[in-house]
């Protein structure tokens, strides 16, 4: 049979109150309709869940009852709490694809921004480059993407989180390493190393355009396995192009320089899909938003 949750409150009341009249002045009842409706479920229950006389006091089928009752309810209420949580975004699970740039100071701060502000909300997070986040994207496999060349859609909308300067990454035993800041120009015939273009096109169309205003000729050499760490440095005429928040970050054995030319910025963008309707992703948008003016990302550079 079924058992209403209230009537499992009224039996918890008059197990802790001790006594029927405190229990209906508690629950702001009167005290006979308490009693009719305790005694109509002992009866359908077929036990006795309190000896009334000399004094209220459970039956060993009623302190059962109650221990589980207490339980129940507390799940009740817990069930309706996070109903409503997750109702107004603070609580369930964000997916976020990200490019590997990202990692280094963006994406941190953006999870321990959440952590801090929505702890029920789950930040997933999973790198790729951009034809595999573009794909993850419309298929629903994540929900908000950080990358610089996702595809133009009419499905998506996007913002720019982030504008960052470009540095170039060399040995640290590269001639340049000395100046400080350079010039790309000055970076002439030297070997500029990158992934395909096939997976990052918008960034690499960036890079290649710096590089042609200066109007010096530069070796184009594509890495065959993919990641900054894979880059083949060592010769010292070779450099790569990066964004400024790797500073501090490069892998062991390489270095970066600031560069004086007036190059644009590089941006940084959220993307999801104008169908995702949520609360979490929300939240999560807004707290990216937050992150970006305390943290000056989008001031001029």
């Amino acid at each position: 049979m079924a058992i209403d949750l209230r009537l499992m409150r009224y039996v918890v009341a008059v197990a802790e109150e001790g006594g029927f009249q405190r229990a209906a002045d508690r629950l702001l009842i009167a005290q006979p309709p308490l009693s009719r409706q305790i005694r109509d479920l002992e009866r359908e229950l077929g036990v006795t869940l309190f000896e009334r006389r000399p004094a209220v006091r459970l039956t060993e089928a009623g302190r059962i009852f109650v221990e589980s009752a207490r339980t129940i309810l507390a799940e009740s209420d817990r069930l309706v709490e996070r109903t409503v949580l997750a109702g107004r975004g603070e609580l369930g699970t964000v997916r976020v694809g990200y490019i590997f740039s990202a990692v280094f100071e963006t994406l941190p701060r953006l999870v321990a921004a959440m952590g801090e502000s929505h702890p029920g909300v789950t930040v997933d997070v999973r790198d790729g480059w951009t034809p595999e986040l573009d794909a993850a994207l419309l298929a629903d496999g994540h929900d908000l993407v950080l990358s610089r060349d996702i595809p133009q859609r009419p499905e998506y909308r996007r913002e720019t989180l982030r504008c960052e300067r470009i540095v170039a990454v060399v040995d640290e035993g590269h001639a340049l390493v000395r100046r400080g800041r350079v010039g790309l120009r000055e970076f002439a015939g030297q070997r500029f190393c990158h992934p395909a273009r096939r997976l990052a096109p918008d960034r690499y169309d960036f890079m290649a355009k710096a590089l042609e205003r200066t109007g010096e000729t530069f070796e184009y050499w594509e890495s065959p396995i993919h990641g900054l760490s894979h880059l083949d440095l060592q010769d010292r005429r070779s450099f790569a192009l990066v964004a400024a928040s790797v500073v501090g970050r490069v892998p062991v054995g390489t270095v970066t320089i600031a560069l004086t030319d007036d190059v644009p910025p590089l941006e940084l963008q959220m993307v999801w899909k104008r169908s995702n309707a949520s609360a979490a992703l929300r939240l999560l948008i807004d707290t990216a938003r937050d992150v970006a003016r305390r943290e000056g990302w989008n001031d001029p550079v």
